[in-house]
């Protein structure tokens, strides 16, 4: 009962879109609050990930048209990379709601 009650009171959780194309996150830089999720989906013909480099979260390999999720579960700065195309970077800043 607790966990719904705080729940409720956390407000709707939003989900943000990260396009993968032109070998590029876009937005680069993302800010979501705790809770939210982010969807990357692959517009490109080459595969790519979406894989933290501090806080351990990897989409696996998206083919062009696939999609990986990754929900924020803690405020802070979350760097991110394609293993296959390491100068390909991005952030999520997440904050409080």
């Amino acid at each position: 009962m607790i966990g719904l009650v705080i729940l409720l009171l956390a407000g709707p959780r939003h989900t943000h879109t990260v396009e993968i194309r032109g070998l590029a996150f876009h937005p680069a830089v993302l800010t979501v609050a705790v809770g939210d999720t982010v969807v990357w989906i692959n517009r490109d013909i080459v595969p790519h990930t979406a894989t933290g480099t501090r806080r351990k979260w990897d989409s696996g390999q998206l083919q062009q048209g696939d999609s990986g999720r990754y929900v924020a579960s803690r405020t802070g700065r979350a760097p991110y990379t394609c293993t296959l195309h390491p100068t390909m970077t991005g952030m999520l800043i997440i904050g409080r709601e």
